[in-house]
């Protein structure tokens, strides 16, 4: 590997992954996650353990300035997440499960006619997740979702919009399919 490759991974890599170590100490934190932003927009809890391989990214984007990202205690990320503020604020809850694979997603595109996507402003309405909440593998929380405490999220379903606590959802979109 040439030798501005590995200056440029230790810069954005490394070294923030060790600020957020050095941070919250009472947090497990993978060797292999990648952190990237602004670790004082950054909250973790007792207990929190953050695996990898995986992206966590507090950073603003799209006109966004709203950056921030919020896990309470005892919550366990699990490996291959994507975690992407992208200007707004994600909060996840308390003693939750977030298995692997898991996208979730702060803010989105403008999608309006006649400007390249990549041009569009972006709106960033966040993800608040609540206590005791499992994601299954591969769920995809959109921005707008509001999880209630107590939710159980199926395999591969993709959030958006409210979910009342304590039920089991499933399907893309989520859809109701009991209670605990």
């Amino acid at each position: 590997m040439p030798l501005k490759a590995i200056a440029r991974y230790v810069r954005d890599v490394v070294l923030p992954r060790e600020r957020l170590r050095l941070a919250f100490p009472h947090a497990h934190i993978a060797p292999s996650l990648a952190f990237s932003g602004d670790v004082a927009r950054t909250s973790l809890g007792d207990g929190v353990t953050l695996s990898g391989p995986a992206v966590v990214s507090v950073t603003n984007g799209g006109g966004l300035t709203g950056a921030t990202l919020s896990i309470g205690d005892r919550t366990y990320v699990g490996e291959f997440n994507n975690i992407r503020c992208a200007g707004a604020r994600i909060e996840i809850g308390s003693d939750c499960l977030i298995s692997q694979f898991v996208t979730l997603v702060g803010s989105n595109h403008g999608t309006e006619r006649g400007t390249p996507i990549a041009r569009q402003p972006w709106s960033g309405d966040g993800v608040v997740i609540g206590d005791d909440v499992w994601l299954g593998a591969g769920v995809t929380v959109l921005p707008g979702a509001r999880i209630g405490s107590g939710v159980v999220v199926a395999a591969n379903s993709v959030v958006r919009g409210a979910i009342e606590p304590g039920t089991i959802v499933g399907g893309t979109p989520a859809r109701v399919l009991g209670s605990r």
